[in-house]
């Protein structure tokens, strides 16, 4: 890494340092409850594969020089600081490690298992090693993977089915799981068009 790089990310908060608390609080209390409950499965499931479609069209429009090219941005509401200076191929990876181990979880509760292992935002964040074009068919993988998969809506009432605890937002049952996922997204899919601004591109 450039020292000009190490200067940046040395200013910036650790992985997992988390959301200033007042955005916190009221995306724990307000802001999320009211996505869950705007949302049905079906609309949460068509927001992520819109916001995909989205981040991808974003991630096309950059030239292949560009996709590994970290570029400062004004932090987006509900992303950590830490995350501030990534690559479009980065934040493209990001939302695959996310998007997998979401769906895994929505997976396991689906299926009335809670997942034991207790997730740590740190751990997703992406490692910047890998080429674009396998970042991006990963990440295509995974919309297709979804789209099959979340079709069809829990036999479990919304509310009534076992929770697995998010960091930031506590005990969430498969519903609310798969209304965060879209949610995810989409704050990730304003970092890349950002980034895309940064880089001086429309």
């Amino acid at each position: 890494m450039a020292s000009s790089d190490e200067s940046i990310t040395h200013k910036l908060q650790k992985p997992g340092s988390g959301l200033p608390w007042w955005e916190l609080l009221a995306a724990r209390y307000i802001v999320f409850p009211h996505i869950c409950r705007k949302l049905s499965w079906a609309a949460a499931a068509k927001q992520f594969q819109d916001e995909g479609s989205r981040v991808l069209a974003a991630f096309d429009a950059l030239p292949a020089e560009k996709l590994r090219e970290p570029v400062l941005i004004r932090r987006v509401a509900g992303m950590e600081d830490s995350s501030r200076y990534w690559s479009a191929a980065m934040t493209v990876e990001h939302l695959t490690m996310v998007g997998t181990a979401i769906r895994q979880t929505i997976s396991s509760l689906r299926r009335g298992v809670v997942p034991t292992i207790q997730p740590r935002v740190e751990n997703f964040k992406p490692k910047g090693a890998a080429e674009p074009a396998e970042i991006r068919s990963a990440f295509v993988r995974l919309l297709a993977e979804a789209e099959a998969a979340e079709k069809v809506e829990p036999a479990i009432p919304r509310g009534e089915g076992p929770k697995y605890a998010h960091p930031w937002f506590g005990p969430m049952d498969a519903y609310q799981w798969n209304c965060l996922i879209s949610f995810h997204q989409s704050i990730h899919r304003k970092q890349i068009e950002a980034i895309q601004a940064g880089l001086g591109i429309s």
